[in-house]
């Protein structure tokens, strides 16, 4: 029950319902089906179909809700079709009435139960695809909320590790987590994720006070931190590192063989 209600709250606090039911008021109150158009205005249509938008969306959150978590059925499309099936036998019978009960069905044609049932059902399906499309059905795994699965199954999160004394040296705005390293003239330029500093030292003595972040040289003049590395490639015969922060350095031939024995390359 717990992650039927955790469902349902993660629904609600998305935008999809609220979207959906403008969408579908402005729609169908333009469309004015079941006798609404000649029975209503327009503004009286918006109204009326606003209401019963909102009480539908309502009710098909909730049976989408236990379809998923209480009936643990976790494929979309069995799942949407159950879905739009239950909301068709929950809302048909409501509203056969409240249309015959309302509109004049001398002057439009009185719809009977199963037009308003194919209705349910076909607009069902649309929000459920809709939903689908962007990415917000439950995660196939049975029997968990999604909202739970995120929760219980995410990674522990790892200590960050401590700054590496070439970081220390920098300005505190500038003092991150070490991406890396490059020599210029007689400074080393130190890149972190928060910013780049210069310090006045040999790349060998940097290179020293960096081993508490795992890295390697890879180039007479550059250092990287392996966390960094998010590609290698290729680009007129020189082979290129790329890393966090849009950063793009080259590896000499006498350290391509570090990257083979990562699997770089």
């Amino acid at each position: 029950m717990h992650a039927f209600f955790a469902v349902l709250k993660a629904d609600f606090r998305s935008a999809v319902p609220y979207v959906v039911w403008a969408v579908l008021t402005v729609v169908v109150a333009l469309a004015g089906p079941f006798g609404s158009y000649v029975g209503l205005d327009l503004p009286q249509r918006l109204v009326f179909w606003g209401v019963l938008m909102a009480l539908g969306i309502l009710a098909g959150t909730i049976c989408r809700a236990a379809v998923h978590e209480l009936l643990g059925l976790r494929d979309f499309r069995r799942g949407a079709f159950l879905t739009a099936m239950l909301s068709a036998v929950i809302l048909t019978w409501p509203l056969y009435a409240l249309a015959d009960h309302m509109f004049d069905q001398e002057k439009a044609l009185a719809p009977d139960h199963f037009e308003i049932a194919l209705f349910i059902f076909a607009t069902s399906l649309c929000v459920g695809a809709f939903r689908h499309s962007l990415g917000l059905m439950p995660n196939p795994l049975e029997g968990r909320a999604f909202a739970e699965v995120a929760e219980q199954d995410a990674p522990p999160e790892m200590p960050a590790p401590p700054l590496p004394r070439v970081v220390s040296r920098l300005d505190p705005a500038l003092q991150g987590r070490l991406i890396a390293m490059t020599v210029r003239n007689h400074y080393v330029d130190v890149t972190t994720t928060a910013g780049q500093g210069s310090i006045l030292m040999r790349f060998a003595d940097a290179m020293a006070e960096a081993t508490e972040e795992s890295g390697i040289q890879i180039h007479r003049s550059h250092w990287v931190a392996w966390w960094a590395v998010t590609g290698v490639d290729k680009a007129e015969g020189k082979v290129w590192v790329t890393l966090a922060q849009d950063m793009r350095l080259p590896v000499s031939k006498s350290h391509r063989a570090k990257l083979e024995e990562r699997g770089l390359l």
